[in-house]
Parts: C-alpha cells; structure tokens; sequence
C-alpha cells in the first residue's frame, strides 16, 4: 500500500520524504514499513492529526489533555486581562467564547466524555470564569455563586454535548455511502457469549 501510494503521487508530481514520514497501526503489532529500494517509514505511538494527538491504543484521552492544557496556557496567558475589573465581564465571556473555549473544544465532536475528563474540563473552565470574576479559591466561594456573577448558564461539558448532537444529526443525514455515516452504522462482527443475554428478569403472574 505505501508503494502504490508513493507512485500514485509521483505521478501528480509530489515526492514522499521518507526521513519525515511515520506509520502507526491501531490495534495491531507495531512494525516499521521496508519498502523495496530498501527505505524505512518508522513506526511511532503518537502523532498529531488536524491538531489532535491520535495514540496507537485508539482512544482519544491524550489529546483531550493536551487540548486541555493548551486551554490552561491560554487562560494564564490572559490573567492581566481578567483580573482587571475595568473590563466589563461581557467582553471576558466573549474573550472565552471566541479564545479558550475554541482551543479547548476543537475536534470534540468525536471525544468519548468520561467522568474524569469531564471534571478536568469543569476545573479548566472554572479557573477562566474565577479570574475573570475576580474571586481566589481562598473566598471560597462556591463555583455556582461564581457563575452567577459571571452569568455563565451552561458547561463547557454542555457545551460540547450540543456539538455531539450537531454532529451526529449531521451524519444522520449522509448519504449511505459516506465513510463517517458507514462508520457510524458499523458493527463489529464476533461470535456471541453462550448462554441467556444478560439482563433483569421479569415475571407476569396471571
């Protein structure tokens, strides 16, 4: 397959560097490719994809940390701006919408939420909304209390549910021969556990 590919493009004028290219199987052994004149395309673990970190065991958690951070820097970044209580609060919310939450979201239509990223993203967020209002922890005033001063009605985590919902009415109405709506319907085929499906018992008494 990388053969083929690297005629293909050869014929359009393009020239693979083979120095700078890599491979990743997902799921599978890691091996380097060895093309016929002797050539290696290394094998890696990771690489970054359209900005997102894409790791050989398939999932999507490192990236989602990386995005994180990159939302992390962003804010302290922006600290002088936020503590400063000369600028009104709706252009903070706007500096958010428009900055930290774009950097932190992108892609997050395919993210798998788990509790433990979810808690991450509440906490990233809420260091952004605690600046801006300009309360520390040591108030210790409560996160709902903050979103009220900052009129901050919905999550982060909501936020990226309607984008999932977006999405996947999106693909709902693909034509059946896209690849993401095939993937989508897709279903792995397997041999089935002996034995009943597992599941809660229900007796009628007549």
């Amino acid at each position: 397959m990388a053969r083929k590919l690297i005629e293909e493009y050869k014929k359009w004028g393009l020239e693979v560097n083979i120095a700078k290219t890599e491979c990743m199987t997902v799921g599978g052994p890691q091996e380097n490719i060895v093309l016929e004149d002797g050539s290696v395309i290394k094998n890696c673990d990771k690489y970054k994809y359209l900005g997102l970190k894409i790791t050989n065991d398939g999932k999507l958690d490192e990236g989602i940390k990386d995005r994180i951070m990159q939302g992390r820097r962003a804010t302290s970044m922006l600290n002088g701006v936020l503590w400063d209580q000369g600028i009104s609060k709706t252009n903070k919310k706007n500096i958010y919408n428009t900055v930290v939450k774009s950097i932190i979201t992108y892609g997050s239509e395919v993210w798998q939420l788990k509790s433990r990223t979810e808690n991450m993203l509440l906490a990233t967020e809420m260091d952004y909304w605690r600046r801006s209002a300009g309360k520390s922890k040591r108030e210790q005033i409560t996160n709902n209390r903050v979103r009220e001063i900052m009129r901050a009605e919905h999550t982060i985590v909501d936020d990226i549910r309607t984008k999932q919902l977006i999405w996947f009415g999106h693909v709902q109405r693909m034509p059946d021969h896209r690849i993401p709506k095939q993937i989508l319907l897709w279903t792995p085929r397997g041999r089935n556990k002996r034995g009943r499906p597992g599941g809660r018992r229900v007796w009628i008494k007549n």
